[in-house]
């Protein structure tokens, strides 16, 4: 047993004593640390930016709003706001691609991009409705009605 210990003992003095010592290749080598000055490179960058020259603006009369002059087709009613007057110009328009599409008993595609026109009316109307005031609001559903009843007589002609 003491053999043994005496051996362990030993071979961990070795190991002390061989990690201890300094590596022969960094004693002949003296470490010199030297900083690197990197304002230079800064400077460098900063000199190779383009120059943006600021381009002058050219004066510009202030132009006046044009008021958009809808007019609105005979027998409609008239509105105070563009949008309805629009609104109402659009609606005319279909109707009468409409009469068109069924006095020639035209193909199904006609009637589908009349579906589609149809559609972007529905979302006028209601975008429409929310900003008119109460007395055009009865104008407007008045003039709906003629024209619903003017395209349920289409419709029936088919």
């Amino acid at each position: 047993m003491k053999n043994i210990l005496l051996s362990t003992f030993l071979c961990l003095m070795f190991m002390f004593v061989a990690s201890c010592k300094k590596d022969p290749k960094s004693d002949k080598v003296e470490v010199i640390e030297e900083v690197v000055d990197s304002t230079d490179v800064v400077e460098v960058v900063e000199e190779k930016k383009p120059v943006v020259k600021k381009k002058k603006k050219k004066k510009t009369t202030k132009k006046k709003p044009k008021t958009e002059v809808i007019e609105v087709p005979a027998g409609a009613p008239s509105f105070s706001s563009v949008a309805a007057r629009k609104y109402i110009r659009d609606y005319e328009a279909y109707v009468a691609k409409y009469k068109k599409a069924v006095e020639s008993k035209a193909d199904m595609d006609s009637f589908l991009k009349l579906s589609k026109a149809s559609s972007s009316l529905t979302k006028q109307y209601r975008e429409l409705i929310s900003t008119l005031p109460a007395g055009e609001i009865e104008k407007m559903s008045k003039y709906m009605q003629k024209k619903t009843k003017q395209i349920d007589a289409l419709s029936r002609q088919m």
